[in-house]
């Protein structure tokens, strides 16, 4: 009898330990160990910082996971990728929705994550998190977990210039209405309207391919079996364009100004209506100027849309880190860090559903009502060609607004080209 007893409490003791290694020990951050390799774009000049700060955060859970943070630069964004995914000398990766759809595929250089996503114990924090959907390639495969999402290229207003040129307030409800008010704010050496020019350097392609977009049209057709471009509609919204700098004459000449100077007109007070993202706060907040300005949606001829990207963490296929990397990326898209980080940087919103009560940008009102272009939103193309079918519209674009080719001849060429590209 007292042989079996002893017996069962050795069972019992077993079973017990058994439990606390596989439940306790997730809890606290388990006895992971091994080396992160962070690779990420800089939201604002304070990114190092943050992130240093998220690291030591990440440390009192996982102490023998050590993160090394380090970042790309946006203008060389898609080389710098491509070599870290190739390279293998980083394990956990942020990549943009405008890059992404190169990489996420079957066969890509992402490893799959739904074995990781699909984790019982990770469910709660998985239903939390936003635009799955947008993380998905149209195969199905899942190579990034989201965490942010962005208009990249939206209406900032000057309040004050549209009420003293008499502008009515449903301005910005119709491409007649945006072309009448921009008329009417265009005297005295200020313009009415602003858009980028200058190429990809200047992040020119998020204002006009929102503009595709909205026009119902996109690179591809949605069975990807040919140019999606050929739409009446875009012709009509290129040639709008067109003649609000041309015609009409309510922009800056063409490759005149950089972005930068062009916020930099904006902040003087001499644009009505730019086309910008919502970062341009911070770079007002750092000089006030003496109106009032506010973000609007932009009109369309078939659809009101905005270019929006989400961001995605993503683990390379040839990282040696993988489980410690993916500790890594349920951390950074935990609210408690997400949140608190992008309250501190200068205009990205967290892809959570419930923020664990922090507040969004709290103390701009700017920037807080911009949460609600999010019914807005709509990605690029999925398609793993989407950013070499962006690269060669640019210079085409280029042109047109310079009046070398017209709006159709764009969309003939470009057609062309897409076709001529694309791989059955």
């Amino acid at each position: 009898m007292f042989r079996n007893r002893f017996f069962g409490f050795i069972v019992l003791g077993l079973l017990i330990a058994v439990f606390i290694v596989s439940f306790g020990g997730k809890e606290k951050g388990g006895a992971a160990k091994g080396t992160v390799r962070f690779y990420k774009g800089p939201f604002g000049p304070n990114e190092v910082e943050l992130q240093n700060e998220a690291i030591v955060k990440f440390n009192k859970e996982y102490p023998d996971i050590k993160v090394i943070f380090e970042t790309f630069d946006w203008p060389t964004q898609e080389a710098q990728i491509t070599a870290a995914l190739a390279g293998g000398t980083h394990d956990m990766i942020y990549i943009p929705e405008g890059m992404y759809p190169k990489f996420n595929y079957e066969g890509g250089p992402l490893e799959d994550l739904s074995t990781y996503v699909n984790d019982p114990n990770w469910q709660e924090e998985r239903n939390n998190v936003l635009y799955w959907d947008a993380a998905t390639a149209p195969d199905g495969y899942l190579g990034g977990v989201p965490n942010v999402w962005i208009p990249e290229s939206h209406f900032v207003a000057n309040l004050n210039m549209l009420k003293e040129a008499g502008v009515p307030d449903d301005w910005y409800t119709s491409m007649d209405k945006v072309r009448d008010a921009a008329i009417k704010m265009t005297k005295d050496g200020k313009y009415g309207f602003a858009f980028r020019t200058g190429g990809l350097a200047q992040f020119s392609q998020h204002d006009w391919y929102g503009y595709v977009l909205r026009s119902g049209a996109n690179y591809l057709t949605d069975d990807f079996k040919g140019c999606g471009l050929n739409k009446p509609e875009l012709v009509q919204t290129f040639q709008w364009l067109v003649d609000m700098q041309n015609k009409y004459k309510v922009t800056p000449k063409f490759g005149e100004y950089t972005w930068d100077g062009l916020r930099g007109l904006f902040q003087a007070g001499k644009i009505g209506i730019m086309h910008d993202e919502p970062p341009i706060v911070g770079v007002l907040r750092s000089n006030p100027p003496d109106f009032e300005f506010k973000f609007f949606p932009i009109p369309g001829n078939v659809k009101d849309v905005l270019i929006t990207f989400r961001g995605f963490y993503c683990i390379p296929k040839t990282s040696k880190n993988k489980e410690v990397a993916w500790e890594a990326v349920k951390f950074w898209v935990r609210p408690e860090i997400e949140v608190n980080y992008l309250n501190l940087t200068a205009g990205l919103y967290p892809a959570l559903k419930d923020t664990h009560g922090i507040e969004v940008f709290p103390d701009d009102p700017v920037l807080h009502d911009g949460m609600n272009l999010a019914k807005y939103a709509e990605g690029p193309q999925k398609h793993p060609q989407m950013v070499e079918f962006q690269n060669l519209v640019q210079p085409l674009f280029d042109e047109m607004m310079q009046g070398k080719i017209t709006p159709r001849q764009l969309i003939d060429e470009a057609c062309k080209q897409i076709n001529a590209k694309l791989k059955k």
